[in-house]
């Protein structure tokens, strides 16, 4: 049975009009909301400014999220690395970025979470030119992925046979792709060449809807074709999970949106 998430954040007020973003003081207040709502699984997310008070930062915060996990009886199923987009380590301090991620994935092996979403799109999209630095920057973690049982799930705006060459640099023991589905479609992508070229190392999705070279938007009113999407999905026999990376919803209605769109979710995965 697939896992659908939430991605942290959104059931509660937005910070600064940004559409993601590490609830800083009201994170616990969350994981309470949602385990009034039967939501189970979230997806969290660290960003850089304030890092510090993420307590996947260090030991003694990630043993304490463990425990407001366990209490609400939510899984962290996936992580998202936005850090990465706010600091590029391939474009400027390396070992203090390579510093973060160790201790994020050490903090997700202490709370059982497997899989980190690390972002090549945005601040922090490459091209050819840093591929180099970008493949040795994430090969440099594989230590910390084996001890922590972690994963790494990339993120890419490359179209699907960059992708596939892309990929194919990283061993799939510990490394996958974080498949987009509002992403792709505002690229203007072809899902069958995409799902034909790299699917097999897809290990996590994320669904939202996107306006074709535009902003995300919510679902229905964007480029996503969803049916279609969902349809390929199961034809390709995917085991994996989701979260969802929705817009955020204006009116304040956080929790009945979200609920909306996991039951949109789990209804397309059943058709």
């Amino acid at each position: 049975m697939h896992k659908i998430a939430f991605v942290q954040g959104r059931l509660v007020d937005q910070i600064d009009n940004k559409i993601q973003a590490f609830p800083i003081d009201t994170w616990k207040d969350e994981l309470e909301i949602a385990a009034q709502n039967d939501m189970k699984y979230i997806e969290l997310t660290v960003d850089l400014t304030d890092i510090e008070k993420n307590p996947l930062s260090n030991e003694d915060g990630s043993l304490y999220l463990k425990k407001q996990l366990n209490t609400q009886s939510i899984e962290a199923i996936a992580c998202t690395a936005d850090f990465i987009m706010h600091c590029p380590p391939w474009i400027s301090d390396y070992e203090k970025m390579q510093a973060i991620c160790k201790n994020i994935i050490e903090g997700l092996g202490n709370i059982g979470c497997r899989f980190l979403v690390f972002p090549l799109v945005d601040n922090s999209s490459i091209d050819k030119s840093l591929e180099e630095q970008s493949i040795k920057f994430l090969l440099s973690l594989e230590e910390y992925l084996k001890k922590n049982n972690v994963e790494i799930v990339i993120e890419s705006d490359y179209q699907h046979k960059e992708l596939k060459s892309f990929i194919e640099n990283f061993p799939d023991k510990y490394y996958g792709i974080n498949y987009d589905i509002g992403n792709s479609a505002s690229m203007g992508y072809c899902i069958e060449d995409e799902f034909s070229s790299y699917f097999d190392r897809v290990k996590h999705i994320h669904v939202k809807d996107r306006l074709l070279k535009g902003s995300t938007v919510p679902f229905g009113s964007g480029s996503v074709n969803f049916d279609k999407c969902f349809r390929l999905i199961r034809a390709y026999n995917y085991k994996g999970n989701f979260s969802i990376q929705s817009a955020r919803d204006h009116s304040g209605n956080h929790v009945s949106v979200m609920l909306k769109y996991i039951k949109m979710v789990e209804n397309l995965l059943n058709e």
